[in-house]
């Protein structure tokens, strides 16, 4: 954890950024109190919080026939 001035921050912002996108915590200080912190994103992947598998609860033959009252207007 770094603890910077929010003028040194505010001089040197692209750094700190690089600094938090490497996993380092930045607090960011006001007359010597905190204000703010600025903490790296995790980086998550969406399908590994997947509980359930997807399921189609018809055949995929009706699942990809047009409906035959909409597509009439298309034709």
């Amino acid at each position: 954890m770094t603890k910077v001035s929010a003028t040194n921050f505010r001089k040197h912002l692209f750094d700190y950024l690089d600094r938090a996108a490497g996993g380092e915590i930045i607090v960011i200080q006001r007359n010597n109190q905190e204000v703010a912190r600025l903490i790296p994103v995790v980086q998550s992947d969406w399908r590994e919080n997947m509980k359930i598998t997807p399921e189609l609860l018809v055949s995929p033959e009706e699942f990809i026939k047009p409906l035959d009252d909409i597509w009439e207007e298309y034709m």
